[in-house]
């Protein structure tokens, strides 16, 4: 094969043809072959963000040809010069001339300050659209650099092309998969929203009526059973409100943590208080070993994380087994658990149970729509503690959380 047809087939950005170049020019003086444009593609897959890939091309384009090069990118409204070689610092010339080898889709050259010394330029372009351009500085005009250099240089700026256009592809497709993720979560949530609010909503509005009509006589114990089932459903919907509070706050990222020193034993009074009527006949054990402290802490967030614990215990576990809750000092801080002997959560979904919307494969009439859980996290992280779901045996799930017992600094 003569020069000719190895300077075609590196013009046709094959990486193939890239390779003889480079082996035809070190071959000419005597040196062992190296492959730059391989060596330079096998790195580039590895390379994930463009500020990687344009320091491995920089690297490898000086090295194979001795030639100071700049990658100019456009950012907003602007070009700019993304990542360039130390001799080759580039000025408001370099970015006119850039941007029109860019608009005209054709190298452009342009005479430096030095004599004989030019600024090459090669538009960065790909099927889809004209990325950028790419640089070099070399004495003389083009007609003056070796046909086999400056085939190299495009085989460079054709490698750089591809790796934009990868890097650029790969952003949108995560971007689109955010976007679906992030619509398929909308949707459930209003889903969620709209059953959950309604089902309460139709259980107090059905009380209410019946209370209403007065031509149905009521004993006191049906009147008051139906009293209590329209306060239950209303502090459910409550809750149920409270949860999507805290979720909006937690995501707006404007939930502010104020802590004071507090007692455990009022902690744990306040979220069963607040549970009122969804406790009923229930057994809670309260469990407070003796040296427990006062504990910094926000009382009405740390309230609520309770109240979603015992509420999830009192939804999964039978009436007749207490549910316990305990308190203690471990390891310099508080954990506070929550213990129930219900049918407990299988393996596989113990890792999953704090993710929005999962529910543990758990969902029908006990309602919900898996946020409470997502949001202890959210709130115990916020406090700098921990929180953590396992199975209890023989039968049964733990949920405890830690809190730090001195003010962190």
């Amino acid at each position: 094969m003569n020069n000719a047809s190895r300077v075609g087939l590196a013009t046709g950005a094959g990486v193939a043809g890239a390779v003889l170049i480079a082996r035809s020019r070190m071959e000419s003086r005597g040196q062992p072959s190296p492959d730059p444009i391989y060596d330079l593609t096998r790195t580039l897959t590895r390379c994930d963000v463009i500020p990687d890939i344009l320091a491995a091309i920089e690297r490898s384009f000086t090295s194979a040809t001795g030639f100071p090069c700049a990658i100019f990118i456009p950012e907003g409204d602007r070009l700019s010069a993304r990542h360039h070689s130390p001799r080759f610092d580039p000025d408001d010339n370099d970015i006119v001339n850039a941007g029109l080898s860019m608009k005209s889709g054709r190298p452009v050259a342009q005479l430096t300050g030095t004599p004989d010394l030019y600024s090459h330029f090669i538009p960065l372009t790909t099927s889809r659209d004209t990325l950028g351009s790419f640089g070099f500085r070399a004495r003389g005009t083009r007609r003056r650099i070796p046909r086999r250099m400056w085939a190299l240089a495009e085989s460079f700026a054709n490698q750089t092309s591809l790796a934009l256009l990868r890097v650029t592809l790969e952003g949108k497709a995560r971007h689109a998969g955010i976007l679906a993720e992030a619509h398929r979560l909308q949707k459930a949530l209003l889903n969620s929203i709209a059953h959950n609010v309604r089902t309460p909503l139709a259980s107090i509005i059905g009380v209410l009526s019946t209370l209403q009509q007065e031509e149905i006589s009521l004993s006191h114990p049906i009147r008051q059973d139906l009293i209590d089932t329209a306060r239950q459903e209303a502090e459910r919907l409550n809750r149920l409100l409270g949860n999507l509070l805290d979720l909006s706050r937690l995501e707006a990222g404007v939930l502010r943590i104020r802590k004071d020193p507090c007692d455990v034993q009022d902690l744990i009074g306040a979220a069963l208080e607040q549970l009122g009527s969804a406790v009923g006949h229930r057994r809670v054990e309260v469990k407070i070993a003796p040296d427990v402290p006062f504990v910094p802490m926000d009382f009405v967030l740390i309230v609520q994380v309770l109240v979603n614990l015992l509420d999830n215990a009192l939804k999964y576990s039978p009436v007749g087994p207490s549910i316990t809750v305990e308190a203690r000092v471990l390891s310099g801080v508080l954990e506070i658990s929550v213990s129930d002997s219900g049918n407990g959560i299988a393996e596989d979904d113990l890792p999953h149970v704090f993710e929005r919307f999962n529910r543990g494969g758990r969902g029908g009439a006990t309602g919900g729509i898996g946020l409470g859980l997502s949001i202890c996290r959210g709130l115990i992280d916020a406090h700098h503690g921990t929180i953590r779901a396992e199975r209890r045996y023989p039968c049964g799930t733990v949920f405890a959380f830690t809190l730090p017992i001195q003010l962190e600094r």
